[in-house]
C-alpha cells in the first residue's frame, strides 16, 4: 500500500498474529452551541484514529474508521438546534449503532479527546452496544487516560480504556484476543460479559477494566521509543477530500492564513511528549515526559506524500514542543525551503519561544510559516517560575518577539490567568505584558482562563484546597448530561469566577480595539493588502457578521502575510 511507503515493522517486537480481526475505530459526533466560525465546530482529519488504523493495517488486521463527527445530512449550515440551543454536529445516535453493525467488527475504538464531550463518547458506545451487545467496546485518548473511571462503572457500555499511546498496546491486544480464540462476534450467541471468560491482559500495558466492580488498571508501558518505527498514518481510511470541502465551506480545523487552495490543510506531528512540568498541562499523562521525535527524513517524506497524494497546501504542525531541539528545528526548516514544495504551515498548539533564535525565525518565515503561537501564560515572573513552573524567561520572549517582528513574521501568544495562589495584581501584569507586546511588536494574545483539567497537578491542588466551583463532570455514570465547556471553575480568596470574567471581558476589548485600529492603519499603509482583504471577503459565503468574523480571524490576524504574495501554488 501507498501508505506505508516509509515504514519500518513495528510488529518485530511482537509475535505475528494468530487470528486476523476487524477492528472499527470510531470519532464521535459532539455538540456545541454555536455554527458560526470560529466557535463553530472543528472538523479535520482524526489523526489518532489514522496512526492506529495504520498500525493495525500493517500487522495483518484489517481497519475501519467511521467519523461519526462528519457524517450529517446537508450542509453544516443546515444543523437545527434542540431546544436548549444546543447543536448536535454528526450522526444521530440512532444511526451509530447501525452504521457499526453494517461494518461488522470485532472490536470496536472509540476516541475521546476532550473532556467536554466525555458523554458523547459515552452515548455513542451505548448505541453500538444497544445493537452489537457482545462485542468489546475500547475507549482511548487524553482524557480516557487521566481518568479511565469516567468510562467504566457497572451497567456502562465501554468495556476497557487503553490509556497513553494505543499503537503498539492495540496489536497485543488484538494478539492476546487471537491467541485465546478471539470474542464473540455480534451474530454469536455467547456474551462476553462474563468476566471468568475474558482473556488474560496482564501482558498488555495502559489497559483498565472493570473486575469484581472495581477498576482493575495493567502496568503501565514504555512510551514508543523509535517514532520513525510508525508508519505513516492510514489517510486512505477517511474521506480527505471531505475534509477540505468542510474548511472551504467556513470551518477549519484551525486559524490559518487564507490564500487560494490554504483549505487544503493538514495537521502533521512531528514529535511526541514535552519534559516541562507546567501546572495546568495534562499531556504527560497521554504522550510522557520523554521528548521523541521523527527523524528530518521521516518527516520530509510524509510530507512529500501529503503534497503528491492530496495536493495539500497548509500544515498544521501539532507537536507539543516541536523547538524542543534548536538544531533539529533548523534541519527540518532548511529540508522544507530546499524542497520549494510551496506550501505554508502554522503551530497551532504553541511553541518555546526560548527555543528559538534569530535565525530560526528567519528560516521560519522564508520556509512558508504563516504564524507561530508562542506559550506565555503569565505576564509575572514570579507566577510563571512558582505557580505555572513554566520555565520561561520573560526577557527572552520580548526579545524573539522582536525578532519575529523585525522579520515580518505573525505572532500569537497564549496567556492563562485565574491560577490558584496568582493576586490580582499579577492578573493585572498579565495583561500589561500582553498589551505591551501587542503593541510594540503586534503579537496576538489569546487569553483563557485556568482550567484544572482532571489528571493535572492543577487539578490536584484545586481539589484538596476547595477551590473547585463545582465537580469537573458529575453525573456521570449515574445518568448522562450534556457537560459544556464551563470557564467560571475556580474561587480563591483572591479573586472569584465573575471577577475573571469581568477582568477578562475588559481586556478583550482594549485587545479588539487595539487590533483593529493597528489593522486599519496597516491596511492604509499597504493598498495590496487591503486588495487582497477585500478580495477574499467578497468571495466569502455567508451572512455579514459571518464574514466579517472570518475576514477578522481568518486575514488581518496574519497581515503580515499579505505583504508577500502566497508560496503556494495556484488552485486549480
Amino acid at each position: 500500500m501507498l501508505f506505508l511507503h516509509y515504514s519500518i515493522d513495528i510488529t518485530e517486537t511482537i509475535e505475528y498474529i494468530s487470528k486476523q480481526m476487524k477492528i472499527c475505530l470510531i470519532r464521535p459526533p459532539i455538540f456545541c452551541r454555536s455554527l458560526t466560525y470560529p466557535s463553530g465546530p472543528r472538523f479535520g482529519l482524526p489523526l489518532s484514529l489514522l496512526y492506529l488504523g495504520a498500525s493495525i493495517e500493517q500487522a495483518g488486521h484489517e481497519a475501519a474508521v467511521y467519523d461519526a463527527l462528519t457524517d450529517f445530512c446537508g450542509g453544516v449550515h443546515n444543523i437545527l438546534p434542540d431546544d436548549s440551543g444546543i447543536y448536535h454536529i454528526g450522526a444521530s445516535y440512532e444511526s451509530i449503532g447501525q452504521k457499526v453493525s453494517e461494518i461488522n467488527p470485532d472490536i470496536v475504538g472509540i476516541t475521546n479527546p476532550f473532556s467536554d464531550f466525555l458523554s458523547c463518547t459515552i452515548q455513542t458506545a451505548s448505541s453500538i452496544k444497544a445493537i452489537m451487545p457482545n462485542v468489546p467496546v475500547i475507549v482511548g485518548g487524553p482524557h480516557a487516560t487521566s481518568d479511565p473511571a469516567a468510562f467504566l462503572y457497572d451497567g456502562g457500555p465501554v468495556d476497557y480504556v487503553m490509556r497513553a499511546e494505543c499503537e503498539l498496546s492495540i496489536l497485543k491486544f488484538l494478539k492476546v484476543l487471537g491467541d485465546g480464540g478471539g470474542i464473540p462476534r455480534s451474530s454469536d450467541s455467547a456474551a462476553i460479559s462474563d468476566l471468568s471468560s475474558r482473556p488474560d491482559f496482564s501482558s498488555i500495558p495502559n489497559l483498565a477494566y472493570l473486575h469484581e466492580g472495581k477498576i482493575k488498571t495493567t502496568a503501565p508501558g514504555s512510551f514508543i521509543a523509535d517514532l520513525d518505527s510508525l508508519p505513516l498514518p492510514a489517510y486512505h481510511l477517511v474521506d480527505v477530500e471531505k475534509s477540505f470541502s468542510l474548511v472551504k465551506d467556513g470551518f477549519p480545523s484551525r486559524y490559518s492564513f487564507e490564500y487560494s487552495g490554504s483549505h487544503r490543510e493538514i495537521s502533521i506531528i512531528t514529535s511526541r511528549g514535552c519534559p516541562y512540568d507546567c501546572v495546568f498541562c495534562g499531556n504527560h499523562l497521554h504522550m510522557g515526559r520523554k521528548w521523541r521525535y521523527h527523524s528530518v527524513d521521516y518527516i520530509m517524506k510524509h510530507i512529500e506524500f501529503l503534497v503528491t497524494r492530496y495536493d495539500v497546501r497548509h500544515l498544521h504542525i501539532e507537536d507539543d514542543n516541536l523547538g524542543m531541539d534548536p538544531a533539529r528545528f533548523q534541519n527540518f526548516l532548511d529540508a522544507l525551503i530546499a524542497k520549494n514544495w510551496g506550501i505554508t504551515w502554522d503551530t497551532p498548539n504553541g511553541i518555546r519561544a526560548d527555543r528559538m533564535n534569530a535565525e530560526i525565525i528567519a528560516k521560519a518565515k522564508k520556509s512558508g510559516c504563516t504564524y507561530l503561537i508562542f506559550g506565555v501564560e503569565s505576564g509575572n515572573q514570579r507566577v510563571l517560575d512558582k505557580i505555572v513552573k513554566k520555565n520561561l524567561d520573560l526577557d527572552a520572549v520580548e526579545k524573539i518577539a522582536h525578532s519575529a517582528y523585525r522579520h515580518k513574521l505573525d505572532i500569537h501568544a497564549f496567556c492563562v490567568v485565574g491560577f490558584p495562589g496568582e493576586t490580582k495584581d499579577e492578573i493585572n501584569d498579565t495583561f500589561r505584558y500582553a498589551l505591551k507586546l501587542l503593541s510594540r511588536y503586534d503579537v496576538i494574545p489569546h487569553l483563557c482562563l485556568a482550567r484544572p483539567l482532571p489528571g493535572t497537578r492543577l487539578y490536584k491542588i484545586c481539589e484538596e484546597s476547595g477551590y473547585l466551583t463545582e465537580p469537573i463532570l458529575p453525573e456521570i455514570g449515574k445518568g448522562l448530561r450534556g457537560e459544556m465547556f464551563n470557564r467560571q471553575m475556580i474561587k480563591t480568596d483572591e479573586f472569584s469566577p465573575e471577577l475573571l470574567e469581568k477582568l477578562v471581558s475588559g481586556f478583550n476589548r482594549k485587545i479588539m480595539i487595539s487590533i483593529i485600529v493597528k489593522s486599519i492603519l496597516f491596511l492604509l499603509i499597504h493598498p495590496k493588502a487591503a486588495y487582497k482583504v477585500i478580495k477574499n471577503f467578497t468571495k466569502t459565503q455567508g451572512r455579514l457578521r459571518e464574514k466579517v468574523v472570518k475576514m477578522f480571524f481568518g486575514g488581518l490576524f496574519f497581515k503580515f502575510n499579505y505583504l508577500v504574495s502566497p508560496t503556494c501554488r495556484e488552485a486549480p
